[in-house]
Formats: structure tokens, sequence, C-alpha cells
């Protein structure tokens, strides 16, 4: 239990990897990055076995990425890391189902364009936490748009609208919530700022 309780630093991390020294700062992600993506990857239809896989590959890539020179220091490891996991998953749900269309998703190989995809772990946090305040209903469909890029057709069809007429109305709706929800905290309007 007590192998991975130090935090490294980003340039802790990097460092070790570079000079073969890597196996308890690899430790130390499992920690810090492993619950973001388990937490993405379960409110988003999949198991935490699934996650743990996705992950995995997540940490293979950002060590080959450091070892070949590849890795830019643009933003914080574990950002970086819930990227990629976040990428694999939606490219891996896109295989499984078919259901999310080509043109919805942008995967961002190079790593020096990665960063303007993620989202900080503070940021996942708090959104996540807002969408428990909305109920259920409006936190389906606003990851059916905003995360899935799923079609109203789609959506009428995952929730039993009537019609994409209404569903666009409930659409509205949930993201007005979610825009009061933001408004009455000012901490979150400086987070999403910076």
């Amino acid at each position: 239990m007590g192998l991975f309780t130090k935090k490294y630093t980003d340039t802790e991390i990097l460092q070790a990897i570079l000079e073969g020294k890597d196996e308890k700062v690899l430790g130390s992600l499992y920690k810090e990055a492993l619950p973001m993506v388990i937490t993405y990857v379960t409110k988003n239809q999949g198991s935490v076995d699934e996650a743990k896989d996705i992950f995995q590959d997540a940490v293979i890539r950002f060590y080959k990425s450091v070892k070949s020179g590849a890795f830019q220091e643009k933003c914080s490891i574990n950002t970086f890391i819930f990227g990629i996991s976040r990428n694999l998953w939606i490219n891996y749900t896109k295989q499984k189902s078919r259901m999310v269309s080509d043109d919805t998703i942008k995967f961002e190989q190079d790593s020096a364009n990665l960063e303007e995809d993620l989202v900080s772990e503070e940021k996942v946090n708090i959104v996540n936490k807002l969408l428990d305040l909305l109920g259920e209903q409006c936190q389906k469909l606003l990851r059916y748009t905003v995360y899935d890029g799923l079609s109203m057709r789609e959506i009428v069809t995952l929730m039993g609208f009537s019609s994409e007429d209404v569903a666009k109305t409930n659409n509205y709706r949930c993201k007005q919530k979610m825009l009061k929800l933001v408004k009455e905290r000012p901490e979150v309007m400086l987070l999403f700022e910076r």
C-alpha cells in the first residue's frame, strides 16, 4: 500500500522515465490519473475494467512519447494521459457501436495539438459535480450532445423522446439549467476563464 504514497512532480516523472528509473513514478500515475479515467469511462457507459485497459494503453503511449522525445510539456502529465484515454475510449466506443459519426470527433495524433482537446482534472471534477445536480435525464442528454456528439435523431431513439423537436427543447432546457448552476458559482466561472 505504501509504495505509491509519494507524489512526484511532472519534472521528476519525466526525468525518472528518461533515466530508466520509472517504476515508482509510473505507479504514482496510477494513483493520480487512473481515478479520472475510471470516472470518465464509467460515466460514458464503460466498465472499470475497460477504464483500466484504456488507461494502461494511454500510459504506454505517454511512456513511448517521453522516451522518443516527442512529449512536449504544454500541459500536465495527468491531463495529457486523461486526454489520450478519452480519445482511446471514444475510438473504442465508435468501433464498438458505430453510433458516433466520423465528423463529430477529431482525433489529435500530434501531442503538440493535444493540449487544445484536453480538460484539466479540476474542470472534469467540477463538470461532473454540476452534472450530478442536473438530474439523470439532463445528464444523459448533455453527455449525448456534448461529449458523444450524437444527433437529435439518435437521441430521440436512445432516450425515447416523441420527436427531434422535443429532444431539442429538452436539450435547450438542460443547457440553461447548467448555465444557471455555473453562474451561481463564481469559483467555477473563474476556473473556466483560465
